[in-house]
């Protein structure tokens, strides 16, 4: 059994830390700033409606649904391919600032996961998505005897069944250099505070003992006054500002790395590396699986499960405001700095939550 419990190196984060640096400076040059009014939660959607009214493209603003629905297939494709346009020009301002090495080794491609059957490479992100798109995967094996991926168990697909699925960083170099140039290459993001919360949610609130174990115990020994530093100390029931203090603590960083659930995606996925063809989004999760599956082919064999299928509790999106209302500004200051390159590389706006805690971009 090949247990994949990953996180990121202090070399990876301080690349990360110079590459958002400078894509900082840069960024006035190379894309429109985000928006601070009225963001709907759909990201692409507004993105799209304000690029083609700054074209002078008559608009008429639909309400929230799908994404296909409200703006038809042909430009829901061109939001497809904006994502991609404007990640590459952002990569290219770090390469020519030479921030981004032209190749990375395999051993560093380890999230990624391969298909040669369909020629396919998915880079994974824990919490967005995570679960069901390995579900995918290892339905696409032939090895699960099963065409439903509800009926793999979440915990089976992280443990017992991972064996059945193939990872870049298994390869030479050299091989694996000839699949990225030669396989569809697919990665899935999420708007980044919200994975964050989404991420304590799941792993500190639910029962998850290996991470009460191995982060909550130390994670309240160093964060919560009054801890007597003898007593036994179970590590279920870390608060979210003792774990928003853990994530902000440079020693953090320099200790130990960032845990998968909370790394970087620039970290994970290499996108300023890997020339990916297809960015989809945990906003618009189904339309954009859909897409994919359509793509492959295999949309007649596998039925992907609908976002909110899967739901059995309040969505992340919906308690935002209730975890960070309770962060101190500081903190909240220092988890912008943290994970802004993420938002800069997707183009995810400004977030709304800081915006109304703490204060515009500008002003950080």
């Amino acid at each position: 059994m090949r247990f994949r419990m990953k996180k990121v190196t202090l070399g990876n984060v301080v690349i990360a830390a110079v590459i958002s640096l400078t894509l900082l400076s840069l960024y006035s040059m190379w894309s429109l700033p985000p928006s601070v009014s009225n963001r709907s939660k759909l990201v692409a959607r507004k993105d799209f409606l304000q690029n083609m009214k700054k074209n002078n493209v008559p608009v008429e603003e639909p309400p929230d649904d799908s994404l296909v629905k409200q703006l038809g297939e042909r430009d829901f494709d061109y939001i497809r391919k904006e994502r991609l346009y404007n990640l590459r020009k952002k990569c290219e301002k770090a390469e020519e600032a030479k921030l981004v090495r032209k190749n990375i080794t395999a051993r560093k491609l380890g999230h990624i996961i391969v298909n040669d059957q369909y020629k396919v490479l998915f880079c994974y992100i824990p919490k967005v998505a995570c679960t069901n798109m390995k579900r995918v995967f290892l339905l696409l094996t032939g090895q699960m005897n099963s065409t439903n991926p509800l009926a793999l168990k979440s915990k089976d697909v992280h443990m017992s069944l991972d064996k059945y699925l193939t990872y870049l960083d298994s390869y030479s170099d050299e091989e694996a250099a000839e699949k990225l140039r030669t396989y569809k290459k697919l990665i899935f993001v999420r708007e980044p505070l919200e994975r964050l919360l989404s991420a304590y949610r799941n792993k500190f609130i639910e029962k998850s003992a290996y991470f009460h174990k191995r982060f909550g115990r130390r994670i309240i020994r160093k964060f919560r006054d009054g801890v007597n530093k003898s007593q036994e100390i179970l590590g279920n029931d870390v608060t979210f500002l003792e774990f928003v203090r853990y994530i902000t603590d440079p020693k953090t960083i320099e200790n130990e790395g960032f845990n998968e659930h909370w790394a970087h995606y620039s970290a994970l996925c290499h996108p300023c590396h890997v020339q990916y063809d297809f960015i989809g989004k945990y906003e618009s999760i189904d339309e954009d699986v859909d897409f994919v599956l359509k793509d492959l082919k295999i949309d007649q064999l596998i039925k992907f499960p609908k976002r909110n299928a899967t739901y059995k509790r309040t969505k992340t999106g919906d308690q935002l405001e209730s975890f960070y209302s309770k962060i101190p500004r500081d903190l909240l200051a220092s988890l912008w700095r943290i994970y802004r390159l993420d938002y800069r590389l997707f183009d995810y706006p400004y977030p709304q939550v800081l915006e109304k805690f703490l204060a515009p971009e500008g002003s950080v």
